[in-house]
């Protein structure tokens, strides 16, 4: 498979059929990864759609002889935005990982259809958050590809043992984050928190999607945004709409690329089922 070049710095939807995957090559050390659709019918030689895995290995930075993502960004646990995710771990160092409560709660549940990279995903996390604790033990920083941030609140919180995270591995709603895998990075890349909302921690997956505004900075100010809303549906996107515009700051609703929430469904334009 010939390489797909990565540009020096932007954002890459994958073709991936209905599901996301979303490359944000920040610069020339740091790339974020934000969901993953990797199927196995893209390894056909009349595929249609891209083997994200193989590319990114292929076309990442390297650290340590092997392929450096500085972040993966997981928006929720739907197999469609977290197949490949074991293949990745087992090609790729993943330097943080950005989780929300969500798969927590849906981890411990008997009954949650949870897919086998959402586990894979889970596990991975879980001991990130023991890694970290036991570096904050010791006085110390986690090492790359030990790190976590948790991004969201849960009312059950204190059942879960990231609750003990010290607070910079925790954000949540009305939050930036200008640092990736420890690194400041906050004169090229800023990702500002919409979403999941407390309120909805223990909704329909979906509603507990993160949500971001993204913004790449430009030197000459020249910035470019993304909006990324995973799946989040009507109601909880109009909660973002309401509460920006409350708290004034619209900017933060801005974009000059957006990826349609939720694959284009129409539960994102209409409030059950019915046009408003």
């Amino acid at each position: 498979m010939a390489a797909t070049p990565m540009p020096r710095r932007g954002i890459m939807f994958w073709p991936v059929g209905t599901g996301d995957s979303t490359t944000i090559v920040v610069d020339e050390d740091h790339v974020v990864q934000v969901d993953l659709h990797d199927m196995a019918q893209a390894d056909r030689d009349d595929a249609v759609v891209t083997p994200v895995v193989d590319v990114l290995a292929a076309c990442l930075p390297k650290r340590h002889g092997r392929p450096y993502l500085a972040v993966f960004v997981l928006t929720h646990a739907d197999q469609d935005h977290c197949r490949g995710f074991a293949d990745l771990l087992e090609v790729v160092t993943i330097g943080e990982l950005w989780a929300t409560p969500r798969l927590w709660r849906e981890y411990e549940d008997a009954e949650a259809v949870i897919c086998d990279d959402a586990r894979a995903f889970q596990e991975e996390a879980e001991r990130r958050v023991r890694a970290t604790r036991a570096a904050a033990a010791r006085g110390e920083q986690p090492a790359s590809g030990d790190r976590i941030l948790v991004v969201g609140y849960d009312s059950d919180r204190e059942r879960h043992a990231y609750a003990d995270l010290p607070p910079e591995y925790l954000t949540g709603p009305g939050h930036a984050v200008t640092a990736l895998d420890g690194d400041d990075v906050s004169t090229a890349f800023e990702a500002f928190i919409h979403a999941p909302f407390k309120d909805d921690c223990a909704a329909a997956r979906n509603e507990t999607s993160l949500a971001l505004q993204v913004t790449l900075r430009d030197p000459g100010g020249a910035d470019a945004t993304v909006l990324l809303l995973g799946d989040l549906a009507h109601d909880t996107i109009m909660k973002i709409f309401t509460y920006s515009e409350a708290h004034r700051r619209e900017e933060r609703l801005a974009w000059d690329v957006l990826l349609a929430p939720h694959h284009c469904s129409k539960h994102v334009m209409y409030a059950g089922g019915e046009l408003q």
